[in-house]
């Protein structure tokens, strides 16, 4: 009579008669498993850019906290002004909120500063899905196609985040006309700060700052002082326009919403301070 040593898939082995294959059984069956890679922890985000501190190392990890009592109160004195001042109530948490990034914990204030304005966007975001949650209620969304109100609940995880494709290069070269080509940095919480100000400059006024304060060179020359005013307007436009297309990050304005009342989908332009109403 057969004393078989086990079944596997349905075959029942005689280790006498087919030793090789009884060897095979229980090699498979005794393995380690395949290890899986670990999901990242609730209060770990991958930044979709990095920053790349003075010695040239990229940091992609950032660890944040939720928001708590005092943090909240910090945000309601923003969020009262008549005219909210986005960068500042991004830059107010993220201060408060941002335990590390990368190697550098605690986090030095100046490196937030210097982040690349798409990875403190993620952070902004991951701050509040931390927080509330990833679901956004809102009771009174208007639908820009039909003109009429409906509520709605918004997936925040299914906003595209743009991730660059070569962290460590994070100048753009852009073609200006008559042959030229600038070498633009992409911008960073610093700049983004001054550009804004108290919130009362014109869109070309933001411009000129971020202009000049981002670009590295022209035709391989260095720039050297102000250099935007003199710039034609198309070519201003030009840069302003491939800054924001090469910002990694949460693609804010293109979150697509559904309207409940005619049925039809679009594309809307959320405010990251809107999440935290």
């Amino acid at each position: 009579m057969t004393d078989p040593l086990t079944e596997f898939a349905g075959t029942v082995l005689d280790p006498i008669a087919n030793p090789e294959r009884t060897n095979d059984v229980v090699r498979e069956l005794t393995k380690a498993p395949v290890p899986l890679m670990p999901s990242l922890p609730a209060d770990t985000v991958t930044l979709p850019g990095g920053f790349i501190d003075s010695d040239g190392v990229l940091h992609r990890e950032a660890r944040i906290r939720e928001i708590n009592g005092s943090d909240e109160e910090a945000m309601a004195r923003e969020l009262r002004n008549p005219t909210v001042n986005v960068p500042k109530v991004v830059d107010l948490l993220i201060k408060r909120c941002v335990l590390s990034v990368g190697l550098h914990d605690p986090v030095p204030i100046p490196l937030l500063a210097n982040m690349l304005t798409g990875d403190r966007a993620a952070l902004m975001l991951a701050i509040r899905i931390l927080t509330f949650g990833s679901d956004w209620e809102v009771p009174d969304f208007p639908c820009r196609l039909c003109g009429q109100t409906f509520g709605t609940i918004v997936d925040l995880n299914s906003i595209e985040i743009k991730k660059m494709e070569n962290p460590m290069v994070q100048d753009i070269e852009v073609p200006l006309r008559n042959g030229h080509l600038a070498l633009v940095h992409m911008l960073t919480g610093d700049v983004q700060l001054e550009m804004v100000g108290d919130g009362n400059r014109t869109g070309p006024e933001e411009a000129t700052i971020a202009i000049d304060r981002c670009m590295r060179s022209l035709d391989g020359n260095p720039v050297m002082g102000h250099i935007a005013q003199k710039m034609s307007m198309a070519d201003r436009r030009k840069i302003i326009l491939a800054m924001a297309e090469a910002q990694p990050g949460p693609r804010m304005e293109e979150v697509m919403i559904l309207c409940m009342e005619c049925g039809r989908e679009a594309g809307y332009q959320i405010n990251l301070v809107d999440l935290f109403r």
